[in-house]
């Protein structure tokens, strides 16, 4: 009967597969291709003769909002100087990588965000998104990008941009709230604006998520598919993860990376060990290969 490799000369020959499973590197390199993460600053087509608006109705008179960020849509349409507009893209670029980079100090309460989510707990998982908003942003801003993307603009280009932002976020909740005749200061325009300020902020927090922790809820999942742990041990393997995010904050050595895939390994009883340690050698081969 062929013998089960010991765990150092397991670990030597999955190494690689290991590091391919967990890419665990700094927020801005796990984001997509320079090409695809600079995303260009524009919304749905919007028609020459309106293009000093945002957003667009279609012809049963629905409201289609731009996508991404209201401000960085609107500063696109009073500005097309190029080095203005790669600014623009930095500052999104940077405000994703700081939620990064604020999610791994939150990762308890992104825990405790996808449990509820899993467990269908819709309410509960707003509620902490709210929470995990204001720790972040205390004073809940509209158009968090807004002051810096305005320093960039003369007198006259600060006054048309604000009043294209004003004017969508007036038409987009009069459309969300079924109120056609909204003014800036009614109760519901208050209610409906913060709803959907809050709505843009979980795109953001998605965003961030998908370009870096969404790796490591990869990772359980394909270890549970490949070895079938108990729920002991799954518990186990995400704490693991989790203080491994803790303690490298996404720049971790291929050291720390091996250290993570050992310790999950000696999780494993003998025959869940074979497993995982074939299903490690066969990404190496179908990655190398």
């Amino acid at each position: 009967m062929p013998r089960t490799p010991s765990p150092s000369r397991c670990f030597s020959l999955a190494l690689p597969a290991a590091l391919a499973l967990i890419t665990f590197v700094s927020p801005l390199a796990a984001q997509q291709p320079e090409d695809d993460r600079k995303h260009t600053l524009k919304g749905p087509s919007v028609p020459v003769e309106t293009q000093h608006t945002l957003g667009s109705t279609t012809m049963s008179g629905e409201f289609i909002p731009v996508e991404g960020r209201p401000e960085l849509a609107a500063f696109a349409l009073v500005t097309n100087d190029p080095n203005d507009l790669a600014s623009a893209r930095d500052l999104e670029n940077k405000r994703i990588f700081d939620l990064t980079v604020f999610l791994v100090d939150e990762i308890d309460a992104v825990r405790e965000i996808t449990d509820a989510n899993q467990a269908g707990n819709e309410t509960q998982a707003v509620v902490l998104l709210a929470q995990l908003r204001k720790r972040y942003e205390p004073d809940l801003p509209r158009d968090p990008l807004a002051p810096e993307l305005e320093q960039m603009l003369d007198a006259d280009q600060i006054t048309e941009f604000q009043r294209i932002i004003n004017d969508y976020w007036l038409r987009w909740a009069a459309a969300e709230s079924g109120s056609m005749n909204l003014t800036p200061n009614s109760r519901t325009y208050k209610k409906t604006e913060h709803k959907l300020n809050n709505q843009l902020f979980h795109q953001d927090i998605g965003e961030a998520y998908e370009s870096s922790l969404k790796r490591y809820r990869n990772t359980i999942d394909a270890i549970t598919t490949a070895v079938q742990p108990t729920k002991a041990q799954q518990d186990q393997i995400r704490e693991m993860i989790i203080e491994h995010i803790k303690q490298t904050r996404l720049k971790s050595t291929a050291e720390q990376r091996l250290d993570l895939m050992t310790d999950i390994y000696h999780l494993f009883d003998e025959d869940q060990q074979e497993t995982f340690f074939r299903f490690m050698t066969s990404l190496a081969i179908d990655r190398n290969g």
